[in-house]
């Protein structure tokens, strides 16, 4: 298994800013995370908290 990640995902969804943070093992993954629960999203920045070992 690979080395997954913390990330700290910032979208808009309904006009509204929001930020979550994700367990995933690259940035994509973070992004399509947030987009898979939430239609219509649109991801604005995402950032790397922290390694967590796998």
């Amino acid at each position: 298994m690979g080395k997954i990640n913390r990330y700290s995902v910032e979208y808009e969804w309904a006009n509204v800013i929001f930020y979550q943070e994700v367990e995933a093992m690259t940035i994509q993954e973070a992004k399509e995370r947030i987009q898979h629960t939430k239609v219509n999203t649109a991801i604005r920045a995402v950032h790397v908290i922290e390694d967590v070992e796998s």
